[in-house]
């Protein structure tokens, strides 16, 4: 559509220079008839000339003698044609433009429309996936704290985990599998992990002479890459809160309530890999 605009303006700028060409070409050709001048060279355009003169005849073939010489109205009146021929290819090319502009214009609305319209479908259809996804693992593991580690405080790491295992299975109603030197805790239900984000912030205020390494990790189907991150997530430490990898923190953002926030713990180099932690947060 551009390369036509193009063309239909170029087309009636040239039909416009044509006419004023030929407005030239009329004054010189009436003088050449007032003054009977031989000018032979002017027989290219003389049929052109003539048809414009015998419309202008059609319209008025009056005369007036002045100085000598008949002044015909026809010439005059095939010079007025000329010229409100010109102003008409003129105001076609205005409304070219204007209709080239126009036509930008809904084509821009058009584009946003379907832009948002695509973006829209893409919204969805991501909503969609993420939504699909519904496993999860939480993994959980202790130490004594460095202020009762000494050995006159006789803090029994073992015994602990038993009490902390026992408040998890009252609390979630699952029984954990020992896994990476912890547990893992495995559920089928992430639209409603902020119940089981409630229990495990409770662990962490908790009274308990223990430091808390709590990660969490979604289940999309790709066994492999998923524990080769819950392991990466589990090596960087990240004790008293509950940390998980950017695609677990992607999935939150789809469920339809939020009762904690996420913030970024930063980014991470594994091998040629970049990672990037996130954690939940009370809000």
């Amino acid at each position: 559509m551009s390369n036509i605009f193009d063309f239909l303006k170029s087309l009636l700028q040239f039909f416009k220079i044509v006419l004023v060409f030929c407005m030239l070409m009329l004054l010189l050709y009436w003088t050449k008839n007032l003054a009977n001048f031989d000018w032979g060279w002017m027989g290219f355009i003389s049929p052109l000339l003539d048809c414009f003169i015998g419309i202008g005849n059609m319209i008025s073939s009056s005369s007036l003698k002045l100085f000598d010489a008949v002044f015909e109205y026809k010439y005059m009146w095939a010079l007025v044609i000329m010229i409100a021929l010109y102003y008409l290819v003129h105001f076609l090319h205005i409304g070219a433009e204007a209709l080239e502009e126009a036509y930008n214009e809904g084509s821009k609305v058009v584009k946003r429309m379907e832009e948002k319209k695509f973006n829209e479908s893409l919204q969805q259809e991501q909503a969609n996936e993420q939504t699909a996804i519904k496993k999860y693992r939480i993994f959980v593991s202790t130490s004594v704290k460095k202020k009762f580690a000494h050995l006159e405080c006789n803090v029994n790491l073992e015994e602990q985990n038993k009490l902390m295992n026992k408040f998890l299975m009252e609390k979630l109603c699952i029984t954990p599998t020992q896994y990476e030197g912890g547990y893992l805790y495995s559920f089928s239900d992430f639209n409603s992990i902020d119940n089981v984000l409630d229990v495990f912030f409770k662990l962490l205020s908790s009274k308990a002479p223990l430091d808390y390494i709590i990660c969490v990790q979604v289940c999309a189907g790709n066994p492999v890459a998923e524990k080769e991150q819950l392991k990466s997530l589990i090596d960087l430490k990240f004790e008293n809160k509950i940390s998980m990898m950017s695609d677990t923190a992607f999935r939150y953002k789809f469920n339809k309530s939020h009762k904690y926030g996420t913030s970024q713990l930063g980014m991470f180099q594994k091998g040629n890999d970049t990672v990037e932690a996130h954690e939940f947060i009370v809000i």
